[in-house]
């Protein structure tokens, strides 16, 4: 009887906990003392792509309070100009002090927290931001004498001075398992970049020697799984990965320019695919070689795009290279509009509705007019003197092709017919952004091109209706060629 009469005591416990909901998540405190620290600015503390701001008192002091921190997290601390690396735990009570005018060494924490956080502000300190003493960092070992076993020696000494120090402190400070792992993959890419710097800074030598193929047998230890996870969690571990990829992307192009050989994209891939796995940290090298090459190498950049499609699985990084060929497209038009070079492609519609390209008027001499019915310029040299000229060459090898930008489709529609601005030799379309004006580097309303029958550029910025004999001549000669 008594064990009856306790169960709706504990059915009733039970229904008050499921009202009350899911713990509260921990709060995560910072706080601190910045000594001598200049007034006028903000405390900032950077997590993921939030940003937190404080203020610091008169006294020096500030504090932060977190309540959404999901897992633990590197975070950056920012004030006056100066930067320092955190690592946060859900329910951290951290608190920092430092003298202003020494920062980085001055760093100290204390608090539930504190553990990590004084390792990274040591090993900061010892290992990035002090004076180089007598074991100098491999970075500034390298020099024009420096020889790949030597670079290779030196990144060792250093990494393993670097794991020794991390292995001391958790030993005496008790770290957490999860920060110990990621302070190890911190260490093992600050290596493989340092390795890799070398390689772009020093090969190929001048007399165009290259380093052997097995100095780079060391990217099998890279944790690339490991460091792929590090993306998008802080200002450091963004520099961290972007670092390491730009380094990898010059291994496997050292020249930095895509062959137009389609061959070369799968040979790419195979390599890096051996080297680092088939994972995120290949895929974000790849997309970064193929985005430089579609600014500076548009032809390497067509060749191996193919087998970049085949790989590649993240839909905003195939959005942002579809983008990136629109641009890359757009400037390599810009950099060849010269005389004698073929004008620049496009598709737009006409006042018919009828799609027209530049290859529609192959064997004709065209005169191409960029203007807008909102350019007061442009409307007079419409109204005034484009017909007459446009009647001149009648029945000729010439089509007067006019591109409206800016325009609605209903008020270019109105002032065309209102105006009677079309003719039996004239083709009008409107450009619905202004895409094709740069392309073809308008740099002011209305401006005129005169283009060959066979679709290479004659003139840029050629004379207008206005200049009347100037302009006539300019057409003669060109129907001529």
């Amino acid at each position: 009887m008594r064990l009856l009469l306790l169960l709706p005591a504990l059915a009733f416990g039970t229904a008050l906990r499921l009202l009350a909901g899911a713990p509260a998540p921990l709060v995560t405190r910072l706080s601190g003392h910045l000594s001598h620290a200049p007034a006028g600015d903000t405390v900032r503390l950077l997590i993921n792509e939030q940003q937190l701001k404080t203020v610091l008192s008169p006294a020096g002091d500030f504090q932060f309070e977190v309540k959404d921190l999901a897992a633990p997290l590197p975070v950056s601390f920012e004030y006056a100009g100066q930067r320092t690396q955190l690592y946060l735990t859900p329910g951290d009570q951290l608190r920092l002090t430092l003298e202003f005018s020494d920062f980085d060494n001055s760093l100290v924490y204390s608090g539930r927290g504190a553990n990590a956080n004084n390792y990274l502000a040591r090993s900061q300190w010892l290992f990035e931001y002090s004076p180089p003493g007598n074991d100098p960092r491999p970075m500034d070992r390298i020099g024009p004498a420096t020889t790949p076993p030597e670079m290779r020696q030196c990144a060792d000494a250093f990494r393993r001075k670097r794991l020794a120090f991390l292995a001391d402190y958790a030993r005496i400070h008790p770290l957490p398992a999860l920060f110990q792992r990621e302070a190890q993959t911190t260490i093992a890419a600050d290596w493989a970049i340092a390795l890799l710097y070398y390689a772009r800074r020093q090969w190929p030598t001048p007399s165009g020697e290259t380093l052997p193929e097995t100095y780079f047998n060391f990217l099998a230890e890279v944790p690339a799984r490991e460091l792929s996870q590090h993306w998008g969690r802080s200002i450091a571990d963004r520099s961290l990965v972007a670092n390491f990829t730009m380094g990898y992307q010059n291994r496997l192009v050292p020249a930095g320019k895509l062959s137009a050989d389609p061959a070369q994209g799968p040979r790419l891939y195979r390599l890096a695919t051996a080297e680092v796995g088939a994972g995120r940290i290949r895929d974000w090298t790849m997309e970064v070689l193929l985005t430089d090459n579609i600014r500076t190498n548009l032809p390497g950049a067509l060749a191996f795009y193919p087998t970049f499609r085949q790989h590649n699985r993240d839909s905003a990084m195939a959005r942002d290279i579809r983008q990136a060929f629109v641009k890359g497209r757009r400037l390599a038009a810009i950099q060849q509009l010269s005389a004698g070079q073929p004008v620049p492609a496009f598709i737009l519609l006409s006042n018919e509705g009828k799609k027209v390209t530049m290859s529609d008027f192959r064997g004709k001499v065209v005169y191409l007019d960029f203007w807008g019915t909102w350019c007061g310029p442009c409307m007079n040299e419409m109204i005034n003197f484009a017909p007459a000229l446009k009647q001149q060459f009648a029945g000729r090898d010439v089509v007067f092709l006019y591109i409206a930008v800016g325009d609605s489709e209903e008020k270019w529609q109105k002032t065309l017919t209102g105006k009677h601005f079309t003719s039996p030799n004239s083709v009008h379309l409107r450009a619905p952004s202004a895409d094709e004006a740069e392309v073809y580097q308008v740099n002011g309303y209305p401006s005129y091109y005169l283009i060959g029958r066979d679709g290479r550029l004659i003139k840029k910025y050629a004379p207008r209706p206005s200049d009347g004999v100037e302009t006539v001549a300019a057409i003669e000669a060109a129907l001529k060629d």
